[in-house]
C-alpha cells in the first residue's frame, strides 16, 4: 500500500513473463482539503472535473497501448522458453544395448529408445515357518519402459513380478522375457513407436537422435519420387541421342 496525505493506493500488480499481466490499482479517499474549490461556481469545478476525466482517459489508453505492444513480447518470450525446454534436454543415459549389473543385484539393459531391467533374488519369507522349499523362494522382478531424455517421464511397455519354487525354473522364465525382448536391444537408437512419441518430443518436435515409427518408409517413398520425377524432367529436357549377434547376461 503507498500512502499520501489525503488518499491511499492499494496496488495488485503480477507479471508472469510470457504469460500474464495484471495492472490493478485502487485509490480511494482519506481527508481530502476541498476548500479552494468551494469558492468556484458549479461550471468551473465541472470543467475542472472533465479535464481531469480526460487526463486519466488518456492515459489509460497509453496503458492499453502498452499492454497490447507487452502482448506481442509475450508471445516471443513463449516461443523463446519452448525452444530452451528443447534444446536444454540432455542426453539420456543408456548402457549401449549391454546388460550391467548394480550394487543391489539389478541388472539393466538400455539403449536411446528402451530400458529393461530385472531382479532375481531369494525371498527372505520363504522358511519362516517352514525348512522344506515353498512355492514362493524365489522372486523374479523384471520391467521394460521407455528410456526418455525427459527426466520422469517415461511410457510403461511390459513387466511382471513372480514366484518360483526352484532358482532353475525362474532363471528359465527369465531368460524367456530376455529373448522376447531382445529385439528391442538390437539398435543404439530404434524407432519410437507412434505411441510412445510423447515420451521423445517437446514443444512438439521430436529430439535429436530420435525418428518416429514408420516416417522413415514415408520419407523414402518421397525421396524416390522425387528422384524419379527428376529424372523424367531431365530425360524430357536432353537431346535424343542413340540408344546404347549379442550375448545374454549369465544367470
Amino acid at each position: 500500500m503507498s500512502e499520501e496525505k489525503d488518499s491511499a493506493l492499494i496496488k495488485n500488480d503480477m507479471l508472469l513473463p510470457g504469460s500474464h499481466i495484471k495492472l490493478d490499482h485502487f485509490l480511494y479517499p482519506k481527508e481530502y482539503d476541498i476548500s479552494e474549490l468551494l469558492d468556484k461556481s458549479v461550471e468551473e469545478v465541472r470543467k475542472l472535473y472533465n479535464e481531469s476525466v480526460r487526463k486519466e482517459e488518456s492515459m489509460y489508453e497509453a496503458l492499453q497501448a502498452g499492454l497490447r505492444a507487452w502482448k506481442q513480447d509475450a508471445a516471443q518470450t513463449q516461443k523463446l522458453q519452448l525452444a530452451l525446454n528443447y534444446l536444454e534436454i540432455a542426453p539420456v543415459e543408456h548402457t549401449g544395448n549391454q546388460w550391467s549389473e548394480d550394487k543391489n543385484g539389478v541388472w539393466t539393459i538400455s539403449n536411446l529408445v528402451y530400458k529393461m531391467t530385472y531382479k532375481l533374488s531369494e525371498n527372505p519369507k520363504w522358511n519362516l515357518w517352514s525348512a522344506k522349499p515353498l512355492n514362493d523362494r524365489w522372486l523374479v522382478e523384471w520391467k521394460v519402459i521407455t528410456n526418455s531424455p525427459k527426466v520422469g517421464n517415461c511410457g510403461y511397455v511390459a513387466g511382471q513380478k513372480r514366484k518360483f519354487e526352484d532358482r532353475a525354473t525362474a532363471e528359465s522364465y527369465l531368460n524367456g522375457r530376455i529373448r522376447a525382448y531382445a529385439k528391442l536391444f538390437t539398435e543404439l537408437s530404434p524407432p519410437v513407436p507412434e505411441n510412445y512419441k510423447v515420451f521423445f518430443m517437446e514443444s512438439g518436435h521430436i529430439l535429436p537422435g530420435y525418428r518416429i515409427e514408420g516416417q522413415e518408409q514415408h520419407q523414402n517413398k518421397t525421396s524416390v519420387l522425387n528422384q524419379l520425377n527428376e529424372a523424367k524432367s531431365q530425360q524430357k529436357a536432353a537431346p535424343a541421342t542413340p540408344s546404347k549377434k549379442k550375448t545374454e547376461p549369465e544367470l
